[in-house]
């Protein structure tokens, strides 16, 4: 039996109640993010705690389902790679906290950025590996599509950009480094619901698919933000991150309950 076979028998049903809880849960982060100030002026603070527990429970809980797929080499390297992924987004975000609530320095550009950024192409990595499992035709409408999805974000975010500062800039350009990874990324998450839909991994796939989605569209909303100097720590961007994160736990958990 293959391993595109093995997993044809195998399916998970979603808990909708746990959708509601994650709905609920992110709600209260963005209102204890939002009031925190009034409490505290400490710099780090609980919702740096909640935000590096979600980003490391990914990890782990990734390289673990890593480890039960891996006879199976595919889906082990697939997931392995996504265990990668985020943890180059934990490191990230330890470097983020050392820089401003311990050098009071401003992390944006910093080192962190080199870890952010490789959070993307291993992302990309287990998308592709996992479409490639399942044997996907990859026709020339689906090629248009996935090309029309980046072009189309970073024609609007240059054009956004350009007209706000009258032109160029160091800053302009390297956000476009991130703009343009993170861009591509959502056509690839796009590309793997399409293809889970056909599996009977459908719901664990999808649930991942779907909060990696999140995640990388809030990192676009980010830079969208910072063309206006717009973002704060208590933006609602980060409530959909945090949404993100809790997504991708969810679908982990239920990866591992039906391997």
């Amino acid at each position: 039996m293959t391993e595109k076979q093995s997993t044809d028998s195998l399916g998970a049903k979603i808990d909708y109640k746990i959708i509601l809880i994650i709905i609920g849960l992110t709600v209260v982060y963005q209102i204890i993010n939002y009031s925190i100030k009034d409490f505290t002026d400490q710099e780090f603070n609980i919702i740096d705690v909640i935000e590096l527990s979600l980003q490391a429970a990914a990890t782990i809980t990734a390289f673990y389902i890593s480890k039960l797929y891996w006879p199976g080499k595919i889906f082990g390297k697939a997931y392995f790679a996504l265990g990668l992924a985020f943890a180059m987004w934990f490191i990230a975000e330890l470097i983020w906290q050392v820089y401003e609530n311990i050098l009071f320095i401003s992390p944006y550009p910093s080192i962190a950025d080199i870890f952010y950024f490789a959070f993307y192409p291993f992302a990309i990595y287990h998308m592709i590996t996992n479409v490639r499992g399942f044997e996907v035709k990859i026709t020339k409408k689906t090629i248009a599509w996935m090309a029309a999805i980046p072009v189309s974000i970073l024609v609007a975010y240059s054009y956004i950009a350009i007209s706000e500062h009258g032109g160029t800039s160091f800053d302009y350009y390297y956000s476009l480094i991130f703009v343009g990874i993170a861009s591509i990324s959502v056509s690839f998450t796009i590309l793997g619901a399409l293809t889970f839909r056909k599996s009977a991994f459908t719901i664990v796939w999808s649930l991942l698919t779907i909060g990696l989605f999140l995640h990388v569209l809030g990192d676009v909303w980010y830079y969208y933000l910072e063309i206006f100097s717009a973002y704060t720590d208590t933006h609602i961007v980060n409530a959909l991150w945090q949404a993100g994160w809790m997504v991708i736990i969810y679908s982990l958990y239920k990866h591992q309950k039906v391997l």
